[in-house]
């Protein structure tokens, strides 16, 4: 603000253009002509025209209630729907909502719902979103806010407080300090303890929620603030808190990047989920086709969060693996928007001679675990498509097909291999019971749109399911597993994704595992009420799989005695079909192959006359201890002494 004063008082600055700067650096329209009223009349310049034009103002006056300013302040951040829990601290909004049917409200029952159908609903549109629910309810949302961090995504969330003059007492519904729990599961977080001021925090949450790295945000609201009434306050106008960021790397390091690329003799490609955020997809394919650079995503089957790169291409690979089968000797490894492979307690998977270029715009990663040849804080986009002209004016046509060389065949002969092999083992159980993912999957494919948006929530299995699929522009698009991996995000996050494609088929596939954790069944009451025709399947193995295989892997006395002590989930068998007739979605079970279809059909016709849909499909368990249904078990019946 000083240097522009004194840019004013030198007459570098018009009167106009003194407010305008000073509302761009933040301050309100009110605050820059108060600075302006209050400069000395003799500095008053000769000859000014004291009738100037309107400045354009970039907020507008509002008053009301504080839920009416946090519900103006929404539209103005282009919000269309509200997902919410119920809650007495949510009323001053949904009072404001009542008269603001721009204002879309989409309820759940309970509180773990509302972070991971906004994550699907951001994921989706590419909007920031937003959640809202009762103070008490924020620690049952705080697994769905972890993945939401983890992931980065952008939702803005919030709840009440307890009133300003009762804080500190440890009283009703209240603890000392009630940010501090979700600092980790965080970006921003903050208590908005004046009426006047909910515009300008709200503002800011929406701001660094959604400028790369993204994140969750969370702001709590004392009630009394929320049903503040007759306050005035400026409404920050649409577009004003928006920061694009197209961050570039500097000539230099892409042509050193450039350089290295084209000296590699085994180079490999890992795309992340920057690739996806950024729409980087189609610079990232040219880039490897240029040099017919290798490519994978992610570890275990290459499907994690986002399509960052087309599945059906001849040079992806599938998910990084420690030992790459091929290429073998990688020498450059290029990552572009992805986290590195987290080492654990154990060794590297990189070896210390790769020379890592580690491409993303969340700086603080880079070089975290691993370290790199080179790094670029920057938008894999931009970074992707300079490089591409960097490479061109490096290197001819022919030296580019002499780098290229027999890699292109040599990576096409090997995926189409991989693809056979793939094809070949899935084959031995294809007509089985209990159902095989693969055949599962497969028929689902088959039966589904070409463009269906698939959600999916699986563990270690996951890629056994995937593989069916084609993800690529033009092909089904993939939303899930989450980074975080908490599970409790699926099925909700599916009400997200439809809400926000509705002309697209939605199916969200999940395991029964997850589909039991976190209150997942209680989304399909919201896709009821707002008429959201998602189809659901459960890939029902009556197991938490992957947590068994791990724990017997150790070799421990589980593995020892074949005894499943935490992970079958049989006896009692769930009947996840009357569970959704609970509430009034319709579904039915599958148990052989030739039931797969005709049940995908009938959910198919469900979804187009706007109802959801269930199958509870039954397939079989794999790895160690998998034929075992043994469980530990004890009875308090029998422990009476008498019958009550």
């Amino acid at each position: 603000m000083r240097e522009l004063v004194q840019q004013y008082l030198q007459r570098d600055l018009s009167r106009r253009a003194f407010v305008q700067r000073m509302v761009q650096s933040g301050f309100t329209l009110m605050a820059a002509n108060s600075v302006l009223a209050a400069l000395p009349p003799a500095f008053a310049r000769e000859g000014e025209v004291k009738d100037e034009a309107p400045v354009q103002a970039f907020t507008r006056k509002f008053r009301g209630t504080g839920g009416e300013l946090l519900a103006e302040q929404l539209l103005e951040a282009d919000v269309e729907y509200l997902f919410l829990g119920n809650g007495t601290g949510v009323a001053p909004l949904a009072d404001a909502v009542v008269d603001r049917p721009k204002l879309k409200i989409v309820l759940s029952v309970h509180e773990n719902l509302p972070p991971a159908m906004a994550d699907g609903y951001s994921k989706a549109s590419g909007k920031t979103a937003f959640g809202m629910f009762s103070r008490v309810g924020v620690p049952n949302a705080a697994s769905n806010m972890y993945n939401a961090m983890k992931d980065r995504s952008s939702i803005v969330l919030a709840s009440d407080k307890a009133d300003i003059m009762s804080q500190g007492r440890y009283g009703h519904e209240d603890i000392d300090d009630t940010l501090a729990p979700y600092k980790e599961f965080t970006k921003w977080r903050w208590n908005v303890e004046s009426p006047a001021r909910i515009p300008e925090w709200v503002m800011k949450a929406f701001k660094l929620s959604s400028t790369p790295p993204g994140g969750p945000t969370l702001l709590m609201f004392p009630r009394d603030v929320s049903n503040a009434r007759d306050v005035e306050a400026e409404i920050f106008l649409r577009g004003t808190f928006n920061i694009p960021m197209n961050v570039r790397a500097d000539a230099a390091t892409i042509d050193r990047m450039a350089r290295t690329l084209i000296e590699a003799k085994s180079p490999l490609l890992r795309a992340g989920p920057d690739v996806w955020r950024f729409g980087a997809v189609p610079q990232v394919v040219e880039l490897a086709e240029l040099l017919a650079i290798p490519v994978t995503s992610g570890e275990g089957g290459g499907f994690r969060l986002t399509c960052n790169f087309p599945t059906n291409h001849p040079l992806f690979l599938g998910g990084y693996a420690e030992r790459m089968r091929y290429p073998r000797n990688v020498d450059v490894l290029l990552n572009m928007g992805e986290r590195l492979p987290d080492p654990g307690s154990g060794p590297r998977q990189i070896a210390n001679t790769v020379k890592i270029i580690d491409v993303r715009i969340e700086a603080s990663d880079i070089g975290q675990a691993h370290p790199v040849y080179m790094g670029a804080a920057a938008n894999v986009k931009q970074v992707a498509e300079d490089l591409v002209q960097a490479i061109k004016s490096m290197a001819t046509a022919d030296r580019l097909k002499q780098i290229r060389g027999d890699r292109l065949e040599q990576t096409r002969q090997y995926v189409s291999r991989v693809r056979q092999a793939r094809e070949q083992a899935s084959k031995v159980n294809w007509d089985k019971t209990p159902l095989s993912w693969e055949r599962l999957s497969s028929d689902i494919n088959e039966v589904a749109e070409r463009d269906a948006w698939i959600v999916t929530e699986f563990g270690s299995a996951g890629p056994k399911a995937l593989n069916a699929f084609t993800f690529a522009e033009g092909e089904k698009t993939l939303v899930g597993r989450t980074t975080g991996s908490a599970l409790g995000w699926g099925v909700p996050a599916s009400v997200g994704v439809k809400i926000a494609q509705p002309d697209k088929q939605v199916i969200s596939l999940q395991a029964d595992g997850g589909f039991l954790f976190g209150g997942q069944s209680l989304a399909m009451w919201t896709m009821v009420r707002y008429q959201i025709p998602v189809i659901t399947v459960i890939y029902n193995n009556r197991s938490y799989n992957e947590t068994r295989v791990r724990a017997f892997s150790g070799g421990g006395r589980q593995a020892q005695t074949g005894k499943d002590m935490l992970s079958y989930l049989g006896d009692p068998d769930v009947d996840f079909v009357k569970l959704a007739a609970a509430f009034g979605v319709p579904g039915e079970q599958v148990t052989t192959p030739n039931q797969i279809k005709p049940a995908m059909k009938r959910a198919v016709r469900a979804a187009q006359e706007g109802k959801p849909y269930l199958i509870d499909a039954l397939v079989g368990r794999s790895g160690t201890g998998a034929e075992s249904n043994w469980c530990p078990k004890f009875s308090v019946a029998d422990m009476r002494t008498r019958k009550v």
